[in-house]
């Protein structure tokens, strides 16, 4: 009998344990992208994405809210630079702007301050999550320069008594963030660059 309860306590215990990090956001493909020529130095700060979390309720398991999202929005700008440059080097370290054309630069292009901001409450029978995706992007030379700060904000709510679980949710619309992050990074780098560059 005492195995039979035994056997039975571990089935319910296995039953009942979720696996929080079996899924995470992904790296997104870049959008079909005009090709620009000439040669550009792309600096991407090595400083690991800030992530805030503000956390107003206990419901939905958000005691489990766990995103990687440093890795993926990473690989999705190498990704895009790939499908946007014809001709860059991808450096360490920023020159000074009197250095970028005597290196042989048209401009130096830099991706700095990695936020994301997490923000969950409960609204009557209601969970409420909304993610923001945050991002700088600088375009220079020795004489022009633009500085573009650009974000992409996605929500999500589900009721807290239906089966509402923060980590899945999270994930959904972190991934429409970054998707969407992804496309204003492109449209707003390849505007900057014409600009610096004319």
């Amino acid at each position: 009998m005492n195995k039979f309860i035994l056997i039975f306590f571990l089935v319910l215990l296995a039953g009942c344990a979720k696996e929080f990090n079996k899924q995470n956001i992904l790296a997104v493909n870049p959008p079909v992208a005009a090709k620009i020529e000439g040669k550009h130095l792309i600096y991407i700060s090595d400083k690991e994405l800030n992530q805030i979390k503000d956390i107003k309720s206990e419901d939905c398991e958000s005691w489990a809210l766990n995103l990687k999202i440093d890795e993926p929005l990473r690989s999705s700008i190498e990704n895009l630079l790939k499908e946007m440059f014809m001709d860059y080097t991808i450096t360490g370290k920023k020159l000074l702007k009197s250095e970028i054309e005597k290196k042989g630069y048209e401009s130096q292009i830099s991706f700095m301050n990695f936020k994301s901001i997490s923000k969950f409450k409960t609204e009557r029978n209601t969970g409420k999550y909304e993610i923001s995706l945050n991002i700088s992007i600088k375009v220079e030379n020795s004489s022009r320069n633009v500085t573009n700060e650009i974000s992409s904000n996605m929500n999500w709510e589900k009721n807290i008594f239906l089966n509402c679980n923060l980590q899945d949710g999270a994930i959904k619309s972190g991934q429409k963030a970054l998707d969407n992050l992804i496309k204003k990074i492109y449209e707003t780098t390849y505007e900057s660059v014409f600009r610096v560059v004319q």
